[in-house]
Parts: C-alpha cells; sequence; structure tokens
C-alpha cells in the first residue's frame, strides 16, 4: 500500500478512536434525563404568503422551555419577519403561524402562541397556553472557558417514525473567531440542527447551536439563508452563547415590534485611501452622507460629511464598503432608548474639528411585512401602509406623499384582471385622498354598499401617476 494512502487511514482511523474515546466520556445518560425535562417538539402549520400565492405547510421542531411560564425557544427562520423583497418590490413576503402544538416527551400537549424571532439570530420564542402552571426549564451557565480542541454534544429532533425521537451528537471546538464577532466555530453539527443546546463536557448548557452570518451580505440575505456559507458551500456554525440567550430570553423580539436602534443616516466606509487623503490617522470609520429629518443623528447634531471614529469610546474599524453592516449591526443590537456617544471628526472649510456628540436611538422604522394590513375580499386584494422602506426605494417624501400600498393579489381576481400591480401605491379612489388603509377600508366599503359599477384607483407606479378602473361584479 502506497504510503501516503496509508499514512491517511492511520490519520483517520485515530480521528474515529478519539471520537469514541470522547463520546463515551460524555455521561448521556445522565444528559438524557435532563434534557427530556425541558425540550419539547413543536408540531406547526404556518402559512406562507408571496404576492398572488400562498400556501400552507406542516413543520416540525426541536424547542427548549427557558422558562417557568412556559417560553420556549426553537429554530424561528421560518418565521422571521425580514425579508428584502418586501421594501424593495412591495411584495408582501409573509409567513405565519396558524396553528401550534407542543408536546412534552412524556406525552402532555400544549397549545402555544408565536411571539417572535430575533433578527440577527432567527431563534424564535413562543409561549404554551395554560392556567398558571409552571413548567421544568432550562438554565443556561454564563461565560464558558472553552478552547480549541474541546468537545460539546447536544440533541437533536429525528424523523416522526423513529423512536426514540431524539438523538445524541458531538462536535468540537475547531477556532475561536474575533471577527467579526467572538464566535465558537464547532465542526461536527449540521444546520438540521440550529437552536439545539450545546453542552460543553462538564453537562452545563453553555449556548444553543447557531450559523455565523456575514455581516456585509444582511442588507440583501436578512434571512440568513445565504451569507453562512464558504466557499466550500458549508455552513459556519457555532455556539450563540448564554449571554446573548439570556438578554432575549428577559425581553423576547416580539412579532410587529421593533427591538433594534435606528440613528437615520445613509453612510459609507472610510477606505484607507480616504483616510491617508485626509491625513487621518485612522483605521477606518463612517461618513455620513445624509441625515433622516427628525432622526436620532439629526437631534443630536450629526451632520452631513461627520466622520465617525469611535462608537462609545470604541474605535470604528470599519474599511470597506462590504463592512458598513458591522456597524449598522451594532447600532441595532444597542436597542431603541439607548444612549449612544459617537466621536465625530468634522470639516469646517480649513479646519478640522473633533467632538463628541450623544444619540438617543429610536425604535428602527416598521418592515413592509409588520405593516397594519387591509383585507377586501369583494375586489380580491390586500394593501398594507407605507413604511419607511417604501420612501427610501421610491424616493418620496413622507411629509407630503400619502397612500397604502398594494401587497397581495389574488391569482385571477377581480383587481389584478383590472389591472392592479403588487407593489402599486394607492393615492385617491375616487375623489377621496388615501393617507392609510382604514381610509382605503372606508371608501370601498361604501362602493361596495352603493354598488357602484366602478372604482377608479388613482395610483403611483415607477416613477409617474395611473389610473386603474375596476368595473365590480357585486
Amino acid at each position: 500500500m502506497d504510503k501516503t494512502v496509508r499514512f491517511a487511514f492511520t490519520f483517520i482511523f485515530i480521528i474515529l478512536m478519539s471520537v469514541s474515546v470522547q463520546a463515551q466520556s460524555f455521561d448521556f445518560e445522565r444528559l438524557e434525563k435532563e434534557f427530556v425535562r425541558y425540550s419539547v417538539i413543536i408540531d406547526m402549520n404556518i402559512e406562507y404568503s408571496f404576492g398572488i400565492h400562498n400556501n400552507e405547510q406542516s413543520e416540525r421542531y426541536l424547542g427548549t422551555v427557558v422558562s417557568e411560564d412556559g417560553l420556549v425557544m426553537f429554530n424561528g427562520t421560518s418565521l422571521s419577519s425580514e425579508n428584502s423583497i418586501a421594501a424593495m418590490t412591495g411584495v408582501n413576503v409573509k409567513s405565519s403561524a396558524k396553528s401550534i402544538t407542543v408536546t412534552f416527551f412524556d406525552g402532555k400537549e400544549y397549545t402555544a402562541d408565536f411571539i417572535g424571532a430575533d433578527r440577527f439570530t432567527n431563534i424564535g420564542f413562543l409561549r404554551l397556553n395554560s392556567d398558571d402552571e409552571k413548567f421544568p426549564f432550562i438554565k443556561f451557565r454564563s461565560g464558558n472557558n472553552l478552547k480549541v480542541g474541546d468537545w460539546v454534544s447536544l440533541y437533536m429532533l429525528m424523523p416522526e417514525f423513529i423512536n426514540p425521537q431524539y438523538s445524541a451528537d458531538i462536535g468540537m471546538v475547531s477556532s475561536i473567531i474575533e471577527t467579526p464577532e467572538n464566535f465558537h466555530l464547532i465542526v461536527g453539527f449540521n444546520a438540521l440542527q440550529m437552536t439545539s443546546v450545546i453542552f460543553d463536557g462538564n453537562l452545563n448548557p453553555i449556548g444553543v447551536l447557531g450559523r455565523l452570518n456575514d455581516p456585509s451580505q444582511s442588507t440583501i440575505d436578512p434571512s440568513g439563508m445565504l451569507d453562512s456559507f464558504n466557499s466550500f458551500g458549508m455552513p459556519l456554525l457555532g455556539i450563540i452563547t448564554a449571554d446573548r440567550l439570556e438578554k432575549m430570553i428577559a425581553d423576547p423580539p416580539q412579532k410587529g415590534k421593533s427591538d433594534r436602534g435606528w440613528l437615520g443616516i445613509t453612510l459609507q466606509a472610510l477606505t484607507k485611501e480616504m483616510a491617508e487623503f485626509w491625513r487621518l490617522d485612522l483605521e477606518g470609520g463612517i461618513i455620513v452622507n445624509d441625515i433622516v429629518n427628525n432622526s436620532p443623528a439629526f437631534k443630536s447634531g450629526l451632520q452631513v460629511g461627520d466622520i465617525l471614529y469611535k462608537v462609545n469610546d470604541q474605535p470604528v474599524t470599519v474599511s470597506k464598503e462590504e463592512e458598513i453592516s458591522i456597524f449598522q449591526r451594532k447600532i441595532a443590537e444597542m436597542g431603541p432608548g439607548a444612549s449612544v456617544e459617537f466621536s465625530v471628526i468634522r470639516n469646517n472649510e480649513e479646519l478640522i474639528d473633533s467632538l463628541k456628540l450623544i444619540a438617543v436611538l429610536e425604535d428602527s422604522p416598521m418592515t413592509a411585512t409588520d405593516a397594519p394590513e387591509y383585507d377586501n375580499t369583494e375586489l380580491e386584494f390586500k394593501a398594507r401602509e407605507m413604511v419607511f422602506a417604501d420612501f427610501l426605494f421610491n424616493n418620496l417624501d413622507d411629509e407630503t406623499f400619502t397612500g397604502v400600498v398594494v401587497s397581495e393579489l389574488k391569482s385571477g381576481g377581480l383587481a389584478q384582471i383590472e389591472g392592479l400591480e403588487i407593489g402599486d401605491i394607492i393615492q385617491r379612489v375616487g375623489d377621496a385622498t388615501i393617507e392609510n388603509i382604514d381610509d382605503l377600508e372606508t371608501v370601498l366599503t361604501e362602493a361596495y354598499d352603493d354598488k357602484q359599477d366602478e372604482i377608479i384607483f388613482f395610483i403611483w407606479r415607477n416613477q409617474k401617476t395611473l389610473f386603474v378602473n375596476i368595473k365590480t361584479e357585486w
């Protein structure tokens, strides 16, 4: 046998033996008893809505009870409210839980309500429906001291036809990543085990399995379906730590409610070439290109052209355009109400001043997916309130322009046949100005009650105004 081949087989054998030895060192019998106390199976019917298409399907998840009042954590990727398509096209890409059944491993069943999903980790939360019952729950251990080469374990959910419904697995810490965030990278696990609780060698629950996202992709792939893959097509999986989880458990994200801080600027990176041109001894920074009127940035005194080089006395090291989302995420995760100190360089004619400004972050603008919606069953379409992204994308003035956005059309429905399109902004119906969905509902209800033969919609589409005449079939 060739020496190289013989060496390869020897190496693989050693690795397999080390895995076997490590697996034997975990007390899985004791760990299993703890696991089944606070773990549940979640059966969920989810309705997916994309423009004129609707689909409902069943999903199963492994969940973990994280509080005695029945708060449950699970992989909420399918129910995340973040999607870029809605902001860029007006198409309301939505997913909603129609029914949820939660089953403990001792057979007890409960219904539950979906609360929300964290936009950065896609960890979802739901709450069990019970009459003041107290549930056993997991207690995470903060401050893990894992090193490269340390082994960890988790349990994963198995297919329905298998009994028992769970299986143990082990992985190894392969790297401790420092940028774009501190992250213990683990090999041996896969994306199907996302949000499974991770235990260290002493069987302490130290976090859950999550992915390392590329922040430069977060604005075009907020779901995280693409940006966690490296050049080999492998997801970068590791530990979402107990410290981070405890903040979410104490204040779970809620669907329709903002949990992100907002500054209100458009920006670009301070590149190495720019810093050299301006003779700035900086590793990076943020250049303010524009400021939203009455935003936290506006109120703080920031000006167009300012360079932000520190946040709360920590250097801003953004020196490439693809790193901008690192800064955006940092601001967002501070949350609304956070007071942030910016160290700023301002060019005043021939002088360069350095100053400090305080901004109090506000709630981030509502997303298209979370916007209130009106469903007109007679004309077979839905419309939603306009959100910040609509004004920004269409270059519209939010102080003078009003309307509602067509978010869904029934395929072959009357509104679609007569010419309404998804993304149209309805500004007027007949002689009535439409400022919100309540106005639209009022006007269309009157049209139905009066059995009007036709309804004329005044709409904004592709930077111009159009009329759409719908002949009714009451």
